[in-house]
Protein backbone atom coordinates (compact mmCIF):
# COMPACT_ATOMS: atom_id res chain seq x y z
CA UNK A 1 0.00 0.00 0.00
CA UNK A 2 0.93 3.63 -0.51
CA UNK A 3 2.60 5.51 2.58
CA UNK A 4 0.15 7.89 3.58
CA UNK A 5 1.02 11.65 3.73
CA UNK A 6 1.62 13.16 7.29
CA UNK A 7 -1.52 15.57 6.58
CA UNK A 8 -3.81 12.16 5.68
CA UNK A 9 -2.12 10.50 8.78
CA UNK A 10 -2.95 13.31 10.86
CA UNK A 11 -6.61 14.51 10.15
CA UNK A 12 -7.29 10.92 10.53
CA UNK A 13 -6.05 10.29 13.87
CA UNK A 14 -7.81 13.80 14.94
CA UNK A 15 -11.13 12.29 13.30
CA UNK A 16 -10.44 9.10 15.15
CA UNK A 17 -10.42 10.53 18.72
CA UNK A 18 -13.15 10.66 21.02
CA UNK A 19 -12.40 14.90 21.44
CA UNK A 20 -13.90 15.95 18.21
CA UNK A 21 -17.01 13.91 19.49
CA UNK A 22 -16.90 15.94 22.70
CA UNK A 23 -16.12 19.92 20.76
CA UNK A 24 -19.39 18.26 18.14
CA UNK A 25 -21.43 17.47 21.40
CA UNK A 26 -20.82 21.04 23.79
CA UNK A 27 -20.91 23.23 19.84
CA UNK A 28 -24.53 21.67 19.50
CA UNK A 29 -25.36 22.48 23.22
CA UNK A 30 -23.94 26.66 22.94
CA UNK A 31 -25.89 26.20 19.87
CA UNK A 32 -29.24 24.56 21.48
CA UNK A 33 -28.63 27.49 24.58
CA UNK A 34 -28.23 30.31 21.86
CA UNK A 35 -31.41 29.37 19.82
CA UNK A 36 -33.44 29.35 23.43
CA UNK A 37 -31.96 32.87 24.42
CA UNK A 38 -33.24 34.00 21.00
CA UNK A 39 -36.87 32.57 21.58
CA UNK A 40 -37.58 32.99 24.75
CA UNK A 41 -39.10 36.62 25.52
CA UNK A 42 -41.47 35.45 22.25
CA UNK A 43 -42.98 32.59 23.37
CA UNK A 44 -45.77 31.33 26.49
CA UNK A 45 -45.48 30.14 29.37
CA UNK A 46 -45.63 26.55 28.16
CA UNK A 47 -42.74 27.08 25.60
CA UNK A 48 -40.75 28.67 28.60
CA UNK A 49 -41.34 25.83 31.13
CA UNK A 50 -40.64 23.19 28.67
CA UNK A 51 -37.45 24.70 28.24
CA UNK A 52 -36.86 24.94 31.78
CA UNK A 53 -37.70 20.96 31.84
CA UNK A 54 -34.85 20.69 29.38
CA UNK A 55 -32.61 22.22 31.43
CA UNK A 56 -33.32 20.28 34.69
CA UNK A 57 -33.31 17.05 33.79
CA UNK A 58 -30.05 16.72 32.99
CA UNK A 59 -28.85 18.83 35.76
CA UNK A 60 -30.96 16.72 38.21
CA UNK A 61 -29.34 12.82 36.35
CA UNK A 62 -25.72 14.76 37.01
CA UNK A 63 -26.48 15.93 40.25
CA UNK A 64 -28.06 13.32 41.74
CA UNK A 65 -25.09 10.72 40.48
CA UNK A 66 -22.74 12.69 41.58
CA UNK A 67 -24.56 12.73 45.14
CA UNK A 68 -24.71 8.92 45.05
CA UNK A 69 -21.26 8.46 44.21
CA UNK A 70 -20.26 10.56 47.20
CA UNK A 71 -22.03 8.84 49.34
CA UNK A 72 -20.91 5.79 48.22
CA UNK A 73 -16.99 6.68 48.83
CA UNK A 74 -18.78 7.88 52.03
CA UNK A 75 -19.74 4.59 53.23
CA UNK A 76 -16.78 2.31 51.93
CA UNK A 77 -14.62 4.84 54.37
CA UNK A 78 -16.91 4.48 57.76
CA UNK A 79 -18.79 1.26 57.03
CA UNK A 80 -17.54 -2.23 56.97
CA UNK A 81 -18.45 -4.47 53.90
CA UNK A 82 -21.71 -6.11 54.52
CA UNK A 83 -23.02 -3.84 56.62
CA UNK A 84 -26.76 -3.25 56.58
CA UNK A 85 -26.36 0.77 56.53
CA UNK A 86 -25.07 0.34 52.79
CA UNK A 87 -28.01 0.38 51.88
CA UNK A 88 -29.82 2.26 54.54
CA UNK A 89 -27.46 5.68 53.53
CA UNK A 90 -26.91 5.07 50.37
CA UNK A 91 -29.83 7.52 48.99
CA UNK A 92 -32.74 7.72 48.18
CA UNK A 93 -36.37 9.75 47.42
CA UNK A 94 -34.98 12.35 50.12
CA UNK A 95 -31.94 12.85 47.72
CA UNK A 96 -33.15 12.81 44.41
CA UNK A 97 -36.03 15.71 45.97
CA UNK A 98 -32.92 17.48 47.75
CA UNK A 99 -30.50 17.24 44.24
CA UNK A 100 -34.13 17.82 41.71
CA UNK A 101 -34.62 21.31 44.19
CA UNK A 102 -30.56 22.43 43.46
CA UNK A 103 -31.07 21.68 40.02
CA UNK A 104 -34.34 23.54 39.48
CA UNK A 105 -32.56 26.61 40.78
CA UNK A 106 -29.75 25.79 38.74
CA UNK A 107 -31.88 25.54 35.35
CA UNK A 108 -34.05 28.78 36.48
CA UNK A 109 -30.71 30.54 37.08
CA UNK A 110 -29.42 29.59 33.43
CA UNK A 111 -33.10 30.41 31.62
CA UNK A 112 -33.18 33.84 33.40
CA UNK A 113 -29.51 34.52 32.01
CA UNK A 114 -30.48 33.37 28.63
CA UNK A 115 -33.83 35.15 28.53
CA UNK A 116 -32.32 38.39 29.68
CA UNK A 117 -29.61 38.21 26.68
CA UNK A 118 -26.01 36.60 27.24
CA UNK A 119 -23.36 39.13 26.14
CA UNK A 120 -21.63 37.82 22.62
CA UNK A 121 -18.27 38.31 23.50
CA UNK A 122 -19.22 35.30 26.55
CA UNK A 123 -20.62 33.28 23.68
CA UNK A 124 -17.25 34.19 21.58
CA UNK A 125 -15.32 32.63 24.93
CA UNK A 126 -17.20 30.12 25.60
CA UNK A 127 -16.51 28.85 21.73
CA UNK A 128 -13.16 29.19 22.23
CA UNK A 129 -13.11 27.01 25.24
CA UNK A 130 -14.55 24.23 23.93
CA UNK A 131 -11.27 22.21 21.94
CA UNK A 132 -9.70 23.22 25.54
CA UNK A 133 -12.77 21.69 27.67
CA UNK A 134 -12.49 18.05 25.06
CA UNK A 135 -8.23 17.92 25.51
CA UNK A 136 -8.61 18.45 29.28
CA UNK A 137 -11.76 15.68 29.45
CA UNK A 138 -9.28 13.08 27.83
CA UNK A 139 -5.83 14.43 29.52
CA UNK A 140 -6.77 14.98 32.71
CA UNK A 141 -8.69 11.85 32.70
CA UNK A 142 -5.78 9.68 31.67
CA UNK A 143 -3.69 11.32 34.17
CA UNK A 144 -5.60 10.62 36.79
CA UNK A 145 -5.96 6.97 36.26
CA UNK A 146 -2.67 6.49 37.73
CA UNK A 147 -3.65 8.20 41.03
CA UNK A 148 -7.75 7.96 41.66
CA UNK A 149 -9.39 5.17 42.16
CA UNK A 150 -10.74 3.52 39.21
CA UNK A 151 -14.30 3.12 40.53
CA UNK A 152 -14.94 6.80 41.36
CA UNK A 153 -12.49 7.80 38.60
CA UNK A 154 -15.40 9.72 36.05
CA UNK A 155 -16.60 11.48 39.30
CA UNK A 156 -12.69 12.56 40.23
CA UNK A 157 -12.04 13.65 36.68
CA UNK A 158 -15.09 15.61 35.82
CA UNK A 159 -15.45 17.41 39.07
CA UNK A 160 -11.85 18.39 39.01
CA UNK A 161 -12.20 19.69 35.62
CA UNK A 162 -16.10 21.70 36.12
CA UNK A 163 -13.85 23.82 39.04
CA UNK A 164 -10.82 24.19 37.46
CA UNK A 165 -12.50 25.37 34.46
CA UNK A 166 -15.26 27.03 36.37
CA UNK A 167 -12.33 29.15 37.76
CA UNK A 168 -11.00 30.23 34.87
CA UNK A 169 -14.07 31.30 33.18
CA UNK A 170 -15.52 32.97 36.00
CA UNK A 171 -12.50 35.20 37.05
CA UNK A 172 -11.79 35.94 32.89
CA UNK A 173 -15.70 37.14 32.42
CA UNK A 174 -15.92 38.68 35.87
CA UNK A 175 -12.81 40.62 35.20
CA UNK A 176 -13.79 41.42 31.70
CA UNK A 177 -17.56 43.03 33.15
CA UNK A 178 -15.57 45.15 36.06
CA UNK A 179 -14.50 47.53 33.33
CA UNK A 180 -17.93 47.59 31.09
CA UNK A 181 -19.74 50.65 31.52
CA UNK A 182 -22.32 51.29 34.23
CA UNK A 183 -25.29 53.59 34.35
CA UNK A 184 -25.14 56.68 36.06
CA UNK A 185 -27.32 56.51 38.70
CA UNK A 186 -26.10 59.26 40.85
CA UNK A 187 -29.05 61.78 40.61
CA UNK A 188 -31.70 59.35 41.30
CA UNK A 189 -33.49 57.60 44.14
CA UNK A 190 -33.58 53.57 44.64
CA UNK A 191 -37.37 53.57 44.43
CA UNK A 192 -36.56 55.39 40.54
CA UNK A 193 -33.29 53.42 39.78
CA UNK A 194 -35.48 49.91 40.40
CA UNK A 195 -38.25 51.16 38.21
CA UNK A 196 -35.57 52.19 35.31
CA UNK A 197 -34.23 48.57 34.99
CA UNK A 198 -37.79 46.58 35.20
CA UNK A 199 -39.26 48.52 32.76
CA UNK A 200 -37.55 47.54 30.13
CA UNK A 201 -37.85 43.37 30.61
CA UNK A 202 -40.67 42.46 27.96
CA UNK A 203 -41.49 38.86 27.40
CA UNK A 204 -44.94 37.11 26.12
CA UNK A 205 -44.83 34.88 28.67
CA UNK A 206 -46.31 36.07 32.45
CA UNK A 207 -44.26 33.56 33.97
CA UNK A 208 -40.86 34.69 32.65
CA UNK A 209 -41.66 38.58 32.79
CA UNK A 210 -41.99 38.29 36.43
CA UNK A 211 -38.77 36.85 36.77
CA UNK A 212 -36.95 38.93 34.41
CA UNK A 213 -38.75 41.95 36.32
CA UNK A 214 -37.00 40.69 39.41
CA UNK A 215 -33.84 40.32 38.06
CA UNK A 216 -33.30 43.59 36.42
CA UNK A 217 -34.85 45.20 39.63
CA UNK A 218 -31.81 43.21 41.51
CA UNK A 219 -29.39 44.75 38.57
CA UNK A 220 -30.73 48.58 39.38
CA UNK A 221 -30.92 48.22 43.02
CA UNK A 222 -26.92 47.06 43.29
CA UNK A 223 -26.14 49.84 40.37
CA UNK A 224 -27.59 52.23 42.82
CA UNK A 225 -25.97 51.07 46.36
CA UNK A 226 -22.54 50.46 44.87
CA UNK A 227 -23.05 54.40 43.59
CA UNK A 228 -24.21 55.71 47.15
CA UNK A 229 -23.60 53.74 49.79
CA UNK A 230 -19.84 53.07 48.26
CA UNK A 231 -19.27 56.42 47.78
CA UNK A 232 -17.00 57.15 50.73
CA UNK A 233 -14.74 54.24 49.78
CA UNK A 234 -11.87 54.05 47.96
CA UNK A 235 -11.57 53.40 44.25
CA UNK A 236 -9.89 50.34 44.11
CA UNK A 237 -12.14 49.07 47.23
CA UNK A 238 -15.73 49.93 45.55
CA UNK A 239 -14.07 47.79 42.10
CA UNK A 240 -13.51 45.10 44.01
CA UNK A 241 -17.02 44.92 45.73
CA UNK A 242 -18.59 45.40 42.29
CA UNK A 243 -15.97 42.64 41.07
CA UNK A 244 -17.62 40.33 43.18
CA UNK A 245 -21.02 40.91 42.44
CA UNK A 246 -20.49 40.49 38.95
CA UNK A 247 -18.76 37.24 40.31
CA UNK A 248 -22.06 35.89 41.27
CA UNK A 249 -23.48 36.78 38.41
CA UNK A 250 -21.61 35.14 36.19
CA UNK A 251 -21.93 32.17 38.24
CA UNK A 252 -25.19 31.91 37.59
CA UNK A 253 -24.79 31.35 34.28
CA UNK A 254 -21.47 29.32 33.99
CA UNK A 255 -21.59 26.93 36.78
CA UNK A 256 -25.12 25.53 35.33
CA UNK A 257 -23.53 25.73 32.02
CA UNK A 258 -20.59 23.99 32.96
CA UNK A 259 -22.68 21.24 34.67
CA UNK A 260 -24.34 20.45 31.16
CA UNK A 261 -21.14 20.25 29.42
CA UNK A 262 -20.32 17.46 31.64
CA UNK A 263 -23.30 15.59 31.66
CA UNK A 264 -23.27 16.40 27.49
CA UNK A 265 -19.80 14.60 27.99
CA UNK A 266 -20.86 11.72 29.91
CA UNK A 267 -23.41 10.95 27.24
CA UNK A 268 -21.32 11.53 23.99
CA UNK A 269 -17.98 9.74 25.24
CA UNK A 270 -17.60 8.69 28.90
CA UNK A 271 -14.52 7.96 30.15
CA UNK A 272 -12.31 5.54 27.77
CA UNK A 273 -8.69 6.32 28.97
CA UNK A 274 -7.45 3.33 27.17
CA UNK A 275 -4.48 4.28 25.10
CA UNK A 276 -4.59 4.44 21.43
CA UNK A 277 -2.57 2.35 19.55
CA UNK A 278 0.14 3.42 16.97
CA UNK A 279 -0.65 3.12 13.41
CA UNK A 280 1.83 2.37 10.86
CA UNK A 281 2.68 4.89 7.76
CA UNK A 282 1.22 2.03 5.33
Amino acid sequence: MPETSPPSRWLHRLLSRHELRLMLANLALIAVLLVMGSLLSRVNSGVVLAGWTLLWLPLLLLLYWRRRMARLAWLRVHLRDGSPWYARLRGGILMLLGQALVAGVLALALLISLARGVPPSTWIVLVLFVPVWAMAWSGLGRYLRRHASAEFLPLTAARTLVRLSGAVLLLGLATWGLWQPLPDLGTVTLHEAVRHFAGRQEAQSPFLAHLLTIAAALDGARHWLAQHWFDGLPGMTLQFLAWLVVLVREWLFIWPYLLLCEALSHVACGYDYRDEPQRSGT
